[in-house]
């Protein structure tokens, strides 16, 4: 648990550090908190959040800002609804986002016409803020690394690791010169493939860290370590450039001791509940939410599983399964498991699109692992 207590340690440091600035981990909680509202279908409660917390941060991320607007369509506030439109084109959404069905209520209102009239200046204002040298900079950085990625060999190949390092050097000096770019907050392409390049320098420090064999035959890891991307990356966090679920995803690859854990289903038949669950003992469950609580991301507890009603998973067949399960007179456990994996199957099939699908919720949809209680 040291690596743990070291995230934790390391971000009350700056946080006393930089605390004369925003904190957008306090950001990202608000708007935790606004996601759970959305799934209890409390929309103007969480409209409420997010203009709360838009007005206390300048920078925005565009799905909290979609997710502001379907709010504000959905209580039929079609002011504010136009208002959290305009921000996502300059966010870089086209026209054509907003012929989603989320969109529908607020096309026909009469509000739609007003921001159709805007959208030319307002898409024109985003597109003088690209920067397409920048972007083809990274995408060119983006295509090396996705060569040597599929070269074979993996991490610890020391020519592997050299070429990695080589490319992470790059990327620290492209980052000395431009910062985190901001399509990082934008409706861009080049999000995903922007995050890779971090996870891919996370893939050769974690091997090399959990395999000493590695790390103490070269010197070639002290340069690694000296690019010191995880404390720079926690920086940017806290000041709004990039989001808790890009961090993690980046500095955990390749991390067998996942210090934020990795979500998973507790279904409880004599509680007839589907929770959140991390199967470890308790104190390490709790260990490990403080350092996501730490970092802006939701806790994984029952108390948080209501996000779970975006799925299939808010409707599990109960009642169905336990009905069934009486008649199993085999002791073999795979018969039961049988009898589960048949009506779950069924459920799935069965389940609607969803009207929260119009938000963006977190993926908490296919979870593969479960983990079965009162049977």
């Amino acid at each position: 648990m040291k690596k743990y207590l070291f995230i934790s340690l390391l971000l009350m440091g700056i946080s006393i550090v930089g605390n004369a600035q925003e904190n957008y981990i306090e950001y990202h909680k608000q708007v935790n908190q606004a996601k759970l509202q959305i799934t209890l279908e409390n929309f103007e409660s969480a409209l409420v959040t997010y203009q709360t917390v838009f007005a206390q941060y300048p920078k925005h991320f565009y799905r909290d800002v979609h997710n502001a607007c379907v709010c504000a369509i959905r209580c039929e506030k079609y002011s504010e609804a136009e208002t959290l439109a305009k921000e996502l084109v300059v966010h870089g959404y086209e026209l054509e986002d907003f012929e989603q069905s989320a969109f529908d209520a607020f096309r026909n209102s009469n509000k739609w016409k007003s921001f159709s009239s805007e959208y030319t200046s307002l898409r024109k204002e985003y597109e003088e803020g690209l920067n397409v040298g920048l972007r083809n900079k990274y995408y060119q950085l983006f295509k090396e690394d996705q060569m040597l990625a599929s070269s074979g060999g993996g991490y610890g190949t020391l020519k592997n690791d050299k070429d990695f390092l080589e490319l992470s050097i790059r990327l620290k000096t492209y980052y000395e010169l431009d910062g985190i770019p901001n399509y990082v907050h934008n409706k861009d392409t080049l999000n995903l493939k922007y995050w890779i390049l971090y996870r891919h320098y996370f893939g050769m420090k974690n091997n090399a860290d959990n395999h000493p064999e590695i790390k103490e035959n070269s010197n070639l890891y002290k340069s690694v370590d000296a690019l010191n991307w995880q404390t720079i990356l926690l920086t940017e966090l806290r000041n709004g450039n990039i989001e808790p679920q890009f961090y993690a995803d980046a500095v955990v690859y390749h991390d067998p001791t996942r210090p934020f854990g990795k979500p998973a289903l507790k279904v409880d038949f004599e509680k007839e509940k589907v929770s959140l669950f991390m199967n470890m003992k308790e104190e390490e469950r709790n260990e490990i939410n403080a350092n996501r609580e730490a970092i802006g991301l939701f806790a994984l507890n029952e108390e948080n599983s209501d996000i779970l009603r975006t799925s299939w998973y808010g409707n599990y067949p109960f009642q169905q399964i336990n009905d069934s399960l009486k008649r199993v007179t085999s002791s073999d456990p795979m018969a039961k498991l049988k009898v589960i994996k048949k009506y779950e199957a069924d459920a799935k099939s069965l389940f609607q699109k969803s009207s929260l699908d119009d938000f963006f919720l977190g993926d908490y949809k296919e979870i593969k692992e479960t983990h079965f209680f009162g049977l």
